[in-house]
């Protein structure tokens, strides 16, 4: 039996699929990132004046959010064959 006719016989008795995954078909490299950033700052103040004094309120608030994610799944994209 020849190599040739050898290599026939194994592949037809498997799926397309399989052939792939074997003769290296396959590639997968799936990549997600993402990023929020929020910066908000908040500025009231009130005067006045009357018959019974001066009153003068100040608020400042500030608030910042940062958050990430990264997501990262490979089914061997760059396979490392040593000689």
């Amino acid at each position: 039996m020849s190599h040739e006719t050898f290599t026939s016989n194994l592949f037809s008795e498997v799926t397309e699929e399989q052939q792939q995954m074997v003769a290296g078909g396959k590639t997968i490299y799936d990549d997600l990132s993402t990023y929020f950033n929020a910066d908000t700052t908040a500025f009231a103040f009130a005067a006045a004046s009357g018959p019974g004094g001066s009153v003068v309120t100040q608020e400042f608030a500030e608030q910042e959010i940062n958050t990430s994610a990264y997501k990262s799944f490979q089914l061997n994209p760059y396979f490392y064959y040593p000689y």
